[in-house]
């Protein structure tokens, strides 16, 4: 489990969104409605769009690696680099 004093995976109100290969990897969302991407040792936080505009260019990137190319979404959301990095 991540053990990451951000993100208490027992605490009510995180909700688990997906977990990694690794105990650190993880993806939850706080009582805030924030997205916290946990990943080794740095977290990201997201707002919700940001994360999902994030998560589709993640997955283009993904697609293209694998040759598995598919049309996406058609609604435009941009990754704006406000997000807040923070290393563990």
């Amino acid at each position: 489990m991540n053990q990451s004093p951000l993100l208490p995976p027992s605490s009510p109100g995180w909700t688990p969104l997906a977990r990694g290969e690794h105990d650190s990897d993880a993806i939850n969302r706080c009582p805030g409605g924030h997205i916290h991407l946990d990943y080794g040792n740095f977290t990201v936080r997201f707002q919700r769009d940001e994360f999902l505009a994030f998560a589709r260019m993640v997955a283009m990137a993904a697609a293209r690696l694998t040759g598995d190319v598919r049309p996406g979404p058609t609604v435009p959301l941009q990754f704006k680099p406000s997000t807040t990095i923070s290393l563990n």
